[in-house]
């Protein structure tokens, strides 16, 4: 059984209301009609390939000035919801909005203590702030360190239109880590297409984990392989980007293209183990 960290509780209404995911859409070339028409999908889908557990993320942009995002926000009570009514498959990470001053800080508190979120998603480019932005970001890191709340970034180019890429170079968070070195940080679909830059900061941090979601694992770049096969085997996470890529067709592609190329105890690290241990205690 295996542990999805990199999933999205979007439904087809919500995404057709939202320009920026439409165009991730275009640009993973989905059609409308395939798109999930509920969260009760997810686990449908979770069931017929063998995914135990996932993580949904949520997201938090009412404080950002670009306007095409003005309706991206997930609340989190929404995401917390639909976490506690999944008996205990679904695990939610709040999102905030950095540009919300003490108000970002004053929420993710409250969906971490009253909400019982596990993590915290980023999208810095999304949100349009920098990840090393200390002024919006340093209270937030200070509280999840503190905590031992994990923060999910997106990392490197996305699908989403409307919004810049530079935000989301990743290093920008090895000056996070070495600022706060206990902070548990999960460096979405390895910076591509900076996946030299994101090992670096790995291989220096040793709080640092990279998702593979985002990606068939056909297409998983040569070089990273012997990492995630050798020294940071502990701390590669697998991922799909659902809805963007479904469980099913992405483990159906890692059975046939990647599996082979990786030793047993990997795969268990890569599917599992690696998660259960970024969520411990």
């Amino acid at each position: 059984m295996s542990f999805d960290i990199h999933v999205h509780p979007w439904t087809r209404s919500f995404m057709k209301r939202n320009g920026p995911i439409m165009k991730a859409c275009g640009f993973f070339k989905l059609g409308v009609e395939t798109l999930p028409t509920s969260t009760a999908q997810l686990i449908e889908e979770m069931d017929e390939c063998g995914v135990a557990k996932a993580v949904i993320l949520g997201q938090d942009t009412h404080a950002t000035p670009n306007p095409k995002f003005s309706n991206y926000t997930l609340k989190n009570d929404d995401v917390a919801s639909i976490a506690g009514a999944s008996h205990d498959r679904l695990i939610a990470f709040a999102g905030i909005d950095p540009n919300a001053g003490p108000d970002a800080l004053r929420e993710l508190r409250r969906a971490v203590k009253e909400l019982g979120c596990r993590g915290l998603k980023i999208h810095s480019s999304a949100n349009s702030v920098y990840p090393n932005d200390e002024r919006k970001m340093g209270r937030i890191y200070e509280f999840c360190q503190e905590r031992g709340v994990p923060i999910l970034f997106h990392t490197g180019t996305t699908g989403l239109g409307d919004c810049d890429v530079k935000y989301s170079k990743p290093e920008f968070l090895d000056e996070v880590c070495q600022r706060y070195p206990d902070l548990k940080v999960v460096m979405a679909h390895f910076g591509w297409p900076w996946a030299d830059v994101t090992l670096a900061v790995a291989l220096r941090n040793p709080n640092v984990f990279i998702d593979v979601s985002g990606w068939r694992p056909r297409y998983l770049p040569p070089g990273i392989i012997p990492y995630l096969n050798g020294i940071l085997q502990e701390r590669f996470l697998f991922g799909t980007d659902y809805p963007m890529l479904r469980q099913t067709e992405w483990m159906a592609d890692f059975d046939r293209s990647l599996r082979p190329k990786l030793k047993a105890a990997v795969v268990e690290r890569l599917l599992r183990r690696n998660a259960e241990r970024l969520l411990s205690d």
